[in-house]
C-alpha cells in the first residue's frame, strides 16, 4: 500500500527529491544537508511511507558512516583522539568527515526514497512517457523499480514451493545454507524466465526502443503542481549554479595565492 504521494502527479515529487538531493550535496555547508535529511523524512512519515524511507536511509547511511570511521582508527596521540578502545583512537576530523559523507548520503537516499516507496512504478513512467520519455528508457525505470519487489515475490513463491516437497529452512547455521543452495537455483531459473517473457511480450506487441509511448488514462496534471515544479527545477539549477561558481572562485584564488 503506497502513501499519499499516489494523489500528485509522480512528476511532482520527483522533481521535489532532486531538489533535496541538490540541496544536500551542493548547498551551504554545514547546514543544508542535515535540514534536507529532515524534510525528506518529514515529508516520508506525512504521506504514510515514513517507516519504509528511514529503513532505506538507516541500511544505506549507518554502514557507510561505521566504515568510514573504522578506515580512520589509528594510534592515538595525545589529545587529539576521543575514542581510545586500547591502541587506537579517533580523531574529531575523522568523525566529522564521516559525518560530512554520511548525511547527505542519507538525505539524498531519504528524497529518493520517496519515489521508490511511495510512487508507483508504472503511473511514474506514464507521467515521464507524456513528457516525451523514450520507450526504451521508460521499460528500463519500470524494471529497475520493480526488480527488487518482484525478486521478494519470486523469492517467497520458491520459499513456499520448496517448503511444501519438505525442505528445512530452519536450523543452525550450516543448515540455513544448505537450504539457501536449494532456494538460489530455482529462484535465478525463474527469474532468467521470466525476463525471456517479457523479451517476448514486447516483441509480441511490436516494441520500438526509438517509439514513443502513448497512455489510456492520462495521469493528471494539474496547474498548481506545475507552477511548484517550476519552482523546484529553477531553484534546483540556482543551487548547482552557486556551488560550480563558488568552487570556480575557490579554484582561482588559490592558484592567484601560488
Amino acid at each position: 500500500m503506497r502513501g499519499s504521494l499516489d494523489r500528485w502527479n509522480p512528476r511532482t515529487p520527483l522533481a521535489a527529491a532532486l531538489f533535496l538531493v541538490a540541496a544536500s550535496y551542493a548547498g551551504p555547508a554545514p547546514w543544508s544537508a542535515p535540514a534536507a535529511l529532515a524534510v525528506a523524512l518529514g515529508v516520508a512519515a506525512a504521506t504514510g511511507i515514513g517507516r519504509r524511507v528511514a529503513t532505506l536511509v538507516l541500511a544505506v547511511a549507518v554502514p557507510t558512516a561505521v566504515l568510514l570511521l573504522v578506515m580512520h582508527l589509528h594510534a592515538p596521540s595525545p589529545g587529539a583522539s576521543i575514542v581510545r578502545p586500547g591502541a587506537v583512537g579517533l580523531d574529531r576530523a575523522a568523525v566529522l568527515d564521516a559525518l560530512g559523507v554520511a548525511i547527505p548520503l542519507a538525505a539524498a537516499v531519504g528524497a529518493l526514497g520517496w519515489i521508490v516507496a511511495g510512487v508507483a512504478p508504472r503511473r511514474l513512467t506514464r507521467a515521464l512517457a507524456e513528457r516525451g520519455l523514450p520507450a526504451w528508457a521508460a521499460y528500463v525505470l519500470v524494471a529497475s523499480l520493480e526488480a527488487v519487489p518482484e525478486a521478494r515475490r519470486r523469492a517467497r513463491e520458491v520459499l513456499d514451493a520448496q517448503r511444501c516437497r519438505g525442505l528445512g529452512v530452519g536450523g543452525g547455521p550450516l543448515s540455513r545454507v544448505r537450504a539457501l543452495i536449494s532456494l538460489a537455483g530455482p529462484l535465478v531459473v525463474s527469474l532468467v524466465t521470466e525476463s525471456e517473457e517479457r523479451a517476448l511480450a514486447l516483441d509480441a506487441r511490436g516494441f520500438e526502443p526509438g517509439g514513443r509511448r502513448t497512455a489510456l488514462t492520462p495521469v493528471p496534471d494539474r496547474r498548481g503542481e506545475r507552477t511548484a515544479r517550476a519552482a523546484l527545477w529553477l531553484a534546483t539549477a540556482l543551487i548547482l549554479a552557486w556551488r560550480l561558481v563558488a568552487a570556480w572562485r575557490g579554484g582561482g584564488g588559490g592558484g592567484g595565492g601560488a
